[in-house]
């Protein structure tokens, strides 16, 4: 279910010099964490602001994930860190139709998402980077990710 999150990652412009998804998001987890990713594919490829992002997630989990679950995110402009927060993960799944608890096994979940033309307005111009980490309430990682995106000038 990391796919509701991972479109939280990306916005790209206009510009097309831009790396793919799989050089903007790393595992940052280890082999103990729950959830194996086996793929995360985007299209299109980098994300673009204004445009329909479908996110193709195929996953295997270890252990049931259940309520009390949390994914905190933290967000840094350069190393100046903007937000640092806890969200309910099985809020979070249901908003992709996803029910907690999410049982063992294998994961593919499809998300689509409506890019706004204005997510540029929103962002000073620079680069930014997310940090995700998806803890069971016994404390087991279920996984960590690390993302990247840049706004560069409008031109």
């Amino acid at each position: 279910t990391q796919a509701a999150i991972i479109p939280h990652f990306f916005a790209q412009n206009d510009d097309p010099v831009y790396e793919a998804s799989t050089d903007l998001i790393k595992h940052c987890g280890d082999d103990n964490d729950l959830l194996t990713i086996k793929e995360i594919k985007l299209n299109p490829d980098p994300p673009r602001a204004g445009e329909k992002l479908t996110v193709d997630f195929k996953g295997t989990l270890k252990e049931d994930v259940s309520d009390g679950t949390t994914i905190e995110v933290t967000v840094k402009y350069g190393v100046v860190q903007l937000i640092k927060k806890k969200f309910d993960f099985c809020d979070e799944a249901s908003k992709i139709d996803e029910e907690c608890p999410i049982k063992k096994g294998e994961l593919n979940i499809t998300k689509d998402v409506d890019l706004p033309k204005e997510i540029r307005k929103l962002f000073i111009i620079g680069r930014y980077s997310v940090h995700a980490v998806i803890v069971t309430p016994d404390e087991k990682q279920v996984t960590c990710l690390d993302g990247r995106m840049s706004f560069p000038r409008h031109r």
